[in-house]
């Protein structure tokens, strides 16, 4: 891939051709420069667009390897802030062996219990992966409850629901008419996540970005595009 050097920094870039009219620059959620152009353009014009943008770049990419920094440090311990539905609840450990019911919403606070025995490793995996199966339960009821409220509104009902790990996407639409969705939404606040079952409901009829299905979009949310600005901008912060 092309790279650029820049003020004793360097990072690499991809291009995709399209059949767009701009030359855009994407980073994504893993740290990559995507950039846009349509097919005509040459690459070492390419090359200087990318260049002068190094800066905002470079910004950027420092910004998610923060990010991904303290993700990775993350400790859960008392106190923690632990995000659903857009909301923030503090982490309450209890040490105490539960069979059932180890992790548990309770007011403004998220109750977990750990078996006291376990070292600090343990103790935050422990806390980690019960966290992410309590979010996917609730994230798959929470999905059927809004997918059945705007199915209703739309007239468009999916085959299946499925909700999945999706690392790039926040959901899809398949030719048989189902719908996955990426149960990380489920920390989103909710008008993010009825966002994301419109777009995909909509995809039943529109297989397509066209204008009309974003017509049909706006139709049923006419602020669609704070819900789509706020994923772009917060998206890559909704991991355990």
């Amino acid at each position: 891939m092309p790279l650029i050097n820049y003020k004793d920094q360097c990072f690499e870039y991809e291009i995709v051709k399209k059949k767009n009219r701009n030359i855009g620059i994407r980073i994504t959620p893993d740290g990559r420069v995507r950039v846009t152009s349509p097919s005509f353009i040459e690459d070492s014009y390419i090359h200087g667009v990318v260049y002068k943008r190094a800066d905002w770049i470079l910004s950027k990419l420092k910004l998610i390897g923060e990010m991904d920094k303290g993700v990775l440090n993350r400790r859960y311990s008392r106190g923690d802030s632990i995000i659903y539905l857009g909301e923030e609840y503090k982490l309450k450990v209890i040490e105490e062996v539960e069979v059932e019911g180890r992790i548990r919403l309770k007011g403004e606070e998220f109750e977990v219990h750990v078996d006291p025995e376990l070292d600090e490793e343990e103790r935050e995996k422990s806390i980690r992966d019960g966290l992410t199966e309590w979010y996917k339960h609730e994230a798959f009821n929470k999905f059927k409850e809004r997918t059945r409220f705007y199915s209703e509104i739309l007239k468009l009902y999916p085959i299946n629901i499925r909700v999945k790990e999706q690392k790039s996407i926040w959901g899809s639409c398949s030719s048989k008419d189902n719908i996955n969705f990426n149960w990380k939404l489920i920390m989103a606040p909710l008008t993010v996540l009825d966002y994301i079952v419109v777009h995909e409901l909509c995809h039943l009829k529109h297989r397509d970005h066209s204008k009309n299905f974003w017509g049909l979009v706006e139709q049923i949310m006419p602020d669609y595009k704070k819900s789509k600005q706020w994923l772009k901008e917060n998206g890559r912060n909704l991991r355990v």
